[in-house]
């Protein structure tokens, strides 16, 4: 069964604890594989069932390692993958680099990796990725965190959308101090991390890079048109995961909007909390697996419905904090 976990943050696994993987033992391994001629840079730890983190726009695979590879690698086998043209991957130049093509390009770095039956992690523009991922290879597992619309560069259609991080660096001159405001907004009510400002600047800025955000900008709105019309037909188990104080995207007409659509979905706000629930929150998206990994469990084992009350319970409490 595919599972989809949404935070505008989203296995027939049940959530288990610290495994014998000593965290002071695993290391996170960078790779690289070649796909359609291009490389595409990936990191991996952990063993387990698969769960594959994408980042948002602008982002890459250092998102993640910020506390959510670590919180996840002692029960799972966790993958970051960096989205054609930023980190270190290549971008095409040939063909338009849309939100399908990419979910297709991921499910052949995955196949690749020999990777069949993934949990996907979305953040953000990731979450679209995602998204389109499930509406096109439906029997694989997929979360989401952040569902989020774009402010800064462009405004994004009515049709319930996960937009991108909106970082909006908006022009290649812009330089650290507008993207240290931008990242000021996004990590709201929070203070923006030093490391991770120092980190994110040195790439985000780049030319490739930059250009490759404006390219997954001005090409979201056309997909997330056609693609959210069929977000009804998505029936695997969602978990929405939203900040209440998202400056970046709006519950309101994201989130709750595509928990309209999807009936089965279930949809936690965090308290005192904005876009960057990855960085902020990485428990959540843990919490969240948990629960995704009960209802999965739940299907395939007819496990107690008490028992899906009890998980509830437990990721309600995230609403709390």
């Amino acid at each position: 069964m595919k599972c989809l976990m949404i935070i505008l943050l989203l296995v027939t696994w049940l959530c288990l604890p610290a495994s014998a993987q000593s965290l002071s033992t695993l290391r996170i391994s960078e790779s690289f594989v070649s796909i359609e001629r291009l490389r595409v840079r990936y990191i991996e730890i952990g063993r387990g069932p698969t769960v594959v983190m994408i980042h948002g726009n602008a982002g890459s695979i250092e998102d993640f390692e910020f506390g959510v590879v670590q919180a996840l690698s002692s029960n799972y086998r966790v993958i970051a993958v960096d989205r054609p043209g930023h980190g270190k991957s290549d971008r095409p130049t040939a063909t338009s680099a849309s939100v399908e093509y990419q979910a297709r390009l991921l499910h052949q770095v995955l196949l690749s990796l020999r990777v069949h039956e993934p949990v996907l992690v979305g953040h953000s523009w990731g979450a679209a990725l995602a998204l389109s991922y499930a509406l096109q290879y439906p029997t694989a597992p997929a979360a989401y965190p952040d569902a989020g619309e774009s402010r800064l560069l462009q405004a994004l259609a009515k049709p319930p959308v996960l937009g991108d991080m909106n970082l909006i660096l908006g022009r290649a001159i812009l330089g650290r101090q507008i993207l240290r405001a931008a990242l000021s907004r996004a990590f709201s009510p929070q203070a923006v991390p030093e490391e991770y400002f120092k980190r994110v600047a040195s790439s985000w800025l780049g030319r490739r890079q930059l250009k490759a955000y404006l390219d997954d900008e001005s090409s979201l709105n056309a997909s997330l048109t056609k693609s959210s019309q069929h977000y009804g037909e998505i029936d695997i188990p969602v978990v929405i995961l939203t900040g209440d104080h998202d400056a970046i995207v709006s519950a309101k007409e994201n989130a709750y909007r595509l928990k309209s659509v999807i009936p089965q979905a279930q949809l936690i706000e965090i308290k005192d909390t904005g876009h960057e629930i990855p960085q902020t929150h990485p428990e959540s998206i843990v919490r969240a697996l948990c629960f995704i990994s009960s209802i999965s469990a739940s299907v395939t084992r007819q496990i107690p419905g008490r028992r899906k009350d009890e998980f509830m319970a437990t990721l309600s409490s995230l609403d709390k904090r």
